[in-house]
């Protein structure tokens, strides 16, 4: 059927839906089941008839994957590069620093995944996340400022989301599933050859200076 079809044969609302959901996606990437309850619906309305969604996208060269294991309907392209991050769309550039924390957000949520501790929400507070960043030997380098930056960006594509201000005890950061798709194993192996020499040695000045310096392999 084409995508001319499909809008006909849809109700009014299911029109609307149908927008809001693309919008959603071309936007943020990803739409995550057990975010709230508007991601819900609208992870149900696409999964459960996905054809005119792909029919849709491939019009402009993107299709959706649907991952029912974790939830999660990811935006991709037809042809993908093997980058840091391995989000198909809406494609930046990741700072060094943020290629860092993304590193560490996915070895926590990797790590709860091949022990089993799925059955609930997966939050870490910020000393946590500090922990894997001493693992890299860059902890000192990330400050409030660079990490609120990071989580931010990484709330924004859906990978996690944060409850609270960055520096209070209280802060939570919830890891989404989404990550999975973020790095794979020979990903990760050819970042950390690469980005933990990179990070090393540098001095808080240094990471301030090129904040504005764009990764040459991150990408989200």
């Amino acid at each position: 059927m084409s995508i001319e079809q499909y809008m006909e044969d849809y109700t009014s609302s299911e029109r609307e839906t149908f927008q809001r959901a693309c919008r959603r996606l071309l936007k943020q990437t990803f739409i995550v089941r057990d975010r709230n309850e508007e991601s819900r619906k609208l992870y149900f309305f696409i999964s459960k008839n996905p054809a005119p969604f792909s029919e849709y996208f491939q019009l402009i060269g993107f299709d959706i994957v649907v991952d029912r294991n974790n939830g999660v309907i990811m935006l991709s392209n037809y042809e993908s590069e093997t980058d840091s991050m391995n989000v198909q769309s809406n494609r930046i550039q990741l700072k060094k620093d943020e290629s860092i924390i993304l590193c560490c957000l996915w070895i926590v949520y990797i790590d709860n995944l091949n022990e089993g501790n799925l059955t609930r929400p997966i939050l870490i507070s910020i000393t946590d996340l500090r922990f894997e960043l001493e693992k890299f030997g860059v902890k000192d380098e990330m400050d409030k400022s660079v990490l609120k930056r990071a989580l931010d960006l990484f709330s924004r594509y859906q990978l996690i989301e944060l409850s609270g201000k960055v520096g209070d005890e209280e802060c939570l950061i919830r890891l989404y599933p989404s990550l999975v798709f973020a790095l794979n194993t020979e990903e990760f192996k050819k970042f950390v050859e690469v980005t933990v020499e990179r990070m090393k040695g540098m001095s808080a000045k240094e990471l301030e200076e090129g904040e504005d310096e764009e990764d040459e392999t991150g990408e989200e």
